[in-house]
């Protein structure tokens, strides 16, 4: 298991996460001052943003379908990553897109991105 979101696990066999983002922002104010250096201080709590990018070769188009459904509920879920760290998030973004189009309509390849950002209570 690479992480696990809600009831949903992503794993390396049939998810194929290429790349796993961990970014915490800082939230600094600025303020400018003429003949001197900006003035700057701390606005508030960091935030905690976790991003999962992937690409599905001739998968089914409904693999992230109850990952969707889990979304549109707009509930905080725990999200647990293989190496044991766990965390409340919220699930802010998920774009798909597909490429590789056979004659028929279907597609070969589905990218996938799905942008989390930690909760807190």
């Amino acid at each position: 298991m690479l992480a696990k979101v809600g009831d949903f696990v992503f794993d390396l066999n049939n998810k194929d996460i290429t790349s796993l983002t961990h970014q915490i922002s800082l939230k600094w104010n600025k303020q400018k001052r003429l003949g001197n250096h900006q003035h700057i201080q701390k606005d508030g709590e960091f935030e905690e943003i976790i991003s999962f990018n992937g690409k599905l070769i001739l998968k089914s188009v409904n693999i992230l379908k109850s990952f969707e459904d889990m979304a549109k509920e707009a509930k905080p879920v725990r999200m647990t990553l293989g190496t044991g760290e766990s965390y409340m998030v919220v699930i802010e973004d998920i774009s798909r897109s597909k490429s590789g189009f056979f004659k028929d309509g279907k597609f070969r390849y589905q990218e996938y991105s799905i942008s989390l950002q930690r909760y807190f209570k």
